[in-house]
């Protein structure tokens, strides 16, 4: 029995010799922090294990993504000769055999050239990434040599590839003074309707529909205050209203495309007529009379005085309801106007939309007449007659 316990203790020592503390090893710096501890807790150090850790911290760090495969493009036919104004379409196809996740970034060789859609969507069909993106030549001299195309992740590129594209042919077309530099398939105008802007010019907005263009690009030379407001729809068919402040003694509006289709010149001419409506359930931008109210309230009170007068003298019930009638609805005419102030540097839009164009920045604090409201705009009068929309946040208590 004796024997037995002196090798079990024999053993108990022999392992506790070989245990390795989790500082063994260490500097001596460590060794000596150590030994200035209590005897208890130096215990407990020496007795903690080692770690299978590698100390060297920079050397932790995972490694890089690397990629596998290669990115592969292709693209469909695109036109050899395009006029300079027309959009034009080319369709890439991306294919990798990488299944993670990852952004597309694109870039172009170009010169005198418009990428009109920089951000473009792409589809995966049949395990390959689509897209079309969409270019506008600015002159004859344009040109488009190259597209390249990275795949991103974490912000870091790790496949590329580009296509050298063949020399494209950009012409000029037919154009005249009253030219919109429009190229279009076709150029429908829907409405047309104008109002009073302000003493000395009138506002005149165009509903147009058209195929095969950018709509944005409708310009017409000698308009200092012109452009587009809610574009819809893509390169291939769209929407959009136009607008153009005109002067007063303005009767008719003038202006051209060009037909890419039938390669002529086709010209508009639109009559202006004055309306009391509202140019486009978009735009409400026609004011409320108030002094033309002020006068409906004195013919009803005219009326109810007569009709007074008549009652007297013929004792009609009818005609003495007709008096109480005029006189009850001579009250119920607004003709009160609401003031407000403006602060400074706030800014007028034409319409009341984000993408609406802004035409008038007040230099200080300035009194407005208030005329409406609509979502998160009010329409206000300026005391020079100009009226438009802006931002209800900058609107002072008067």
């Amino acid at each position: 029995m004796k024997i037995l316990l002196t090798l079990i203790f024999s053993i108990v020592v022999l392992f506790g010799r070989d245990e390795i503390s989790v500082f063994s090893g260490q500097d001596e710096n460590m060794q000596k922090e150590l030994q200035k501890l209590p005897q208890e807790e130096q215990k407990i150090y020496q007795n903690i294990p080692p770690s299978d850790e590698n100390n060297d911290f920079e050397s932790n760090v995972d490694d890089p993504f690397v990629a596998k495969g290669s990115l592969v493009l292709t693209n469909d036919e695109y036109p050899s000769r395009v006029y300079v104004g027309e959009v034009f379409p080319i369709t890439i196809y991306a294919r990798t055999t990488e299944n993670i996740k990852f952004d597309f970034n694109i870039s172009v060789e170009k010169t005198n050239l418009s990428f009109l859609n920089p951000d473009a969507k792409w589809e995966f069909i049949n395990n390959e990434y689509k897209t079309t993106l969409w270019f506008e030549a600015k002159n004859s001299n344009a040109s488009l040599s190259k597209i390249s195309i990275k795949l991103l992740r974490n912000n870091e590129a790790f496949q590329e590839a580009d296509i050298n594209l063949n020399p494209i042919k950009f012409e000029n077309t037919l154009f005249n003074k009253d030219f919109s530099h429009l190229v279009a398939s076709s150029l429908e105008i829907k409405k047309v309707k104008a109002s009073y802007f302000d003493d000395a010019n009138i506002i005149m907005m165009v509903e147009l529909n058209a195929t095969n263009t950018n709509l944005k690009s409708f310009f017409i030379e000698g308009i200092q205050k012109q452009g587009i407001e809610n574009l819809k729809g893509d390169f291939n068919a769209s929407s959009a209203f136009y607008y153009a402040i005109l002067p007063l003694s303005k009767t008719n509006f003038e202006f051209s495309y060009f037909n890419k289709d039938s390669k002529k010149l086709e010209n508009i001419n639109l009559k202006l007529k004055i309306s009391d409506d509202e140019i486009s359930t978009q735009s409400d931008l026609n004011p409320v009379n108030k002094d033309l109210n002020i006068y409906k309230q004195y013919a009803l009170w005219f009326l109810a005085v007569l009709f007074g007068v008549l009652f007297v003298w013929r004792k009609n019930y009818i005609i003495l309801a007709l008096a109480v009638v005029c006189f009850a609805l001579s009250f119920l005419v607004d003709t009160n106007t609401q003031n407000a102030i403006i602060k400074a540097g706030s800014r007028a839009k034409i319409l009341p939309t984000e993408p609406s164009t802004y035409f008038y920045t007040a230099n200080a604090d300035e009194k407005v007449e208030v005329l409406g409201k609509r979502q998160n705009y009010i329409k206000v009068l300026f005391s020079d007659g100009k009226i438009g929309w802006v931002n209800k946040d900058d609107l002072q208590k008067n």
